[in-house]
């Protein structure tokens, strides 16, 4: 038998558990599923237990008030569970969702959701850039944060946003040699007009002033509009291309400098992971300075579809303060529509969080602006570069299926294979829908949303683990 909850958290990392926190506190009954083995996410993302230590940083004090808190309030957590599908339960305004995962039911049915779930890194196709030495920087601060490993010895880190500094710091303060960090975007007198969006912002601008510190002390050269553009090597990286770009993220002819390293960071953001509202039909809207699409919400959270919340960065990048309290609202929201808080009680809570709100989406906006991928970069690809590394589909085969009549991500899938691989799309689709607007003289925000289909993760396929019911 389906059991029938209250209130389902998808998602533990900030704006999950705050959520849950929120909604908790006003006794509603709520139930988180995590993918990960422990609750954090990304940014609280716990330390591996044999590595756990008594002197707890800033963060880490911040987690564990938020995990204990969790517990004191009864929420239930399912980590190492995904959530596979989800649709419309036969009861009008409920849900359906699938799991997957040790010690979960194989389905739950809720009157409310809040999609809390998060982001993961932005690759960008050059060539090279399947080599063995080629990271991310999200996979690379996760190993310093969570395993104590320094990837490499000598790293260069390319891409654009505050987090390409961050981990270039925390990979000096590990020890490690860091050559140079390389920021895509140019800084200049233009750059003036976000002033005021950092007003207020005294944490954040000391946390960035600190890594930057602590680069300029080890002598790491910070350069500004310029960009790798190819990593080469055997067996793995051993140099990297680097080059000047111009105004539209394109390399510049005649710039061109060759680097030996044998480990690469790319960082170019994040894209929410939107596979859930997707799935469930909920209406998304273009964030054309990032190349993706949000869902749509109003001021409490809400989707377009009664019930459903999304928050945190799973629903527009922002940032750690901006997902807390948009978890808090959409706690609080659907604490409220079940009737756990009355209307005044409601009003004030929600009112209480809407300066800080406006705050951090101001500070977010100025992110997004400055830090915005310029379409040069879809030019970065040759010929015979990997777009889809799963299925190893090259830029030229999928420009050659475009050619022959597909005119949208499912037909160019079909005909070469490209995202059928275990990431789904979620790396190469960006990329192919960008080709297909090049091909076809197209706007990309007519070719990004391709259709998701569940498993929406990859789960075994064995009727053991995997229930018939759904």
């Amino acid at each position: 038998m389906t059991e029938r909850l209250e209130l389902v958290v998808i998602g533990a990392g900030p704006a999950g558990m705050e959520a849950a926190i929120a909604a908790a506190e006003a006794n509603m009954a709520v139930t988180v599923i995590d993918g990960y083995a422990r609750p954090g996410g990304q940014y609280f993302k716990q330390v591996s237990p044999p590595l756990k230590s008594d002197n707890l940083t800033a963060r880490q004090k911040q987690a564990e008030f938020l995990f204990g808190r969790m517990e004191e309030l009864g929420v239930r957590v399912f980590s190492d569970t995904l959530v596979w599908n989800a649709y419309p339960a036969t009861e009008k305004g409920e849900w359906m969702l699938s799991l997957y995962g040790p010690g979960a039911p194989d389905s739950l049915q809720t009157k409310s959701l809040i999609i809390a779930s998060g982001t993961y890194d932005r690759p960008v196709p050059f060539p090279g850039w399947t080599l063995p030495g080629v990271m991310t920087a999200g996979a690379v601060q996760i190993m310093l944060k969570t395993q104590q490993i320094i990837p490499g010895h000598r790293f260069l880190l390319s891409g654009t946003g505050p987090l390409q500094m961050a981990v270039g710091a925390q990979l000096i303060q590990a020890g490690a040699e860091v050559v140079a960090v390389l920021e895509a975007n140019s800084v200049g007198l233009a750059q003036l007009r976000h002033a005021p969006a950092m007003w207020g912002q005294w944490a954040k601008l000391r946390e960035g002033w600190d890594y930057w510190s602590t680069l300029r002390r080890a002598g790491v050269p910070l350069h500004y509009g310029r960009a790798v553009i190819e990593a080469r090597g055997q067996q793995e990286v051993e140099e990297v291309v680097t080059a000047r770009l111009d105004k539209d993220m394109t390399p510049i002819p005649g710039t061109e400098q060759t680097v030996a390293v044998d480990t690469l960071v790319i960082g170019y953001g994040f894209l929410p992971s939107t596979e859930l509202t997707r799935l469930l039909g909920c209406d998304h809207d273009y964030v054309p300075e990032q190349l993706y699409y949000v869902p749509r919400r109003n001021d409490e959270m809400q989707t377009s579809l009664p019930g459903v919340y999304a928050a945190g960065d799973g629903a527009g990048v922002g940032g750690v303060e901006l997902s807390r309290i948009e978890g808090r609202i959409a706690g609080l929201a659907a604490a409220r529509e079940l009737g756990h808080l009355d209307a005044a009680t409601a009003r004030n809570l929600l009112a209480y969080q809407r300066p800080a709100l406006a705050r951090e989406r101001r500070f977010a906006r100025m992110l997004t602006e400055m830090f915005a991928i310029g379409p040069g970069f879809t030019a970065l690809a040759k010929d015979d570069t990997y777009i889809c590394r799963c299925e190893e589909v090259t830029k030229q085969e999928i420009v050659e299926a475009i050619e022959l009549g597909s005119d949208s991500l499912i037909w160019v899938k079909r005909m070469t294979r490209a995202g059928m691989g275990l990431c789904q799309g979620r790396v190469c689709g960006q990329w192919i829908a960008r080709l297909l607007a090049e091909q076809l003289n197209k706007d990309p925000v007519d070719m990004l949303l391709d259709t998701v289909r569940p498993p929406i993760r990859p789960i075994p396929m064995c009727s053991s683990e995997v229930s018939n019911n759904d």
